[in-house]
């Protein structure tokens, strides 16, 4: 008679280790998830402002006819090299000198078309690992009164 309470016992503690092994299992997977989900966040948080970077050199671009002044009035710490415009920014997406530098943006102009009155280019925006954004631009150059064929 002795026997039937610790067999009770014994069940009773099986299953409380199989409930606290049935938790700890899915706050392991609900861990995983909530970091999952915050790392997809910040990726496309990073992508965001990526995109939102290049279209605002993008627009300067265009309102400098094509030419890197207006980006590089509004940019002073940017860096040109013949058709090649480099901008850093930090960690907080601001504006930086190279030494901190967590993003790079760079506008590169291609081929000209349409007589030289069309100027093509590509703005790639990357972190350190991969490029976040890419943006196709082209800006038109009117012919001046007096030109034309």
């Amino acid at each position: 008679m002795r026997k039937a309470p610790a067999k009770r016992s014994n069940l009773f503690l099986l299953e409380l280790i199989l409930a606290i092994f049935f938790f700890a299992l899915a706050g392991a997977v609900c861990l995983q998830l909530f970091v999952q989900a915050r790392t997809l966040s910040q990726q496309t948080h990073a992508r965001n402002q990526a995109l939102v970077c290049a279209k605002n050199v993008s627009a300067l671009f265009e309102a400098g006819k094509g030419s890197f002044s207006e980006i590089l009035r509004e940019y002073p710490d940017a860096q040109q090299r013949d058709s090649l415009l480099t901008i850093y920014y930090d960690e907080e997406w601001q504006p930086c000198t190279l030494e901190q530098e967590t993003y790079l943006l760079t506008l590169t102009l291609s081929e000209s078309s349409w007589e030289e009155h069309l100027l093509k280019g590509e703005i790639q925006v990357t972190d350190k690992e991969e490029p976040l954004c890419t943006l196709d631009v082209s800006c038109y150059i009117p012919l001046k009164a007096g030109e034309g064929s």
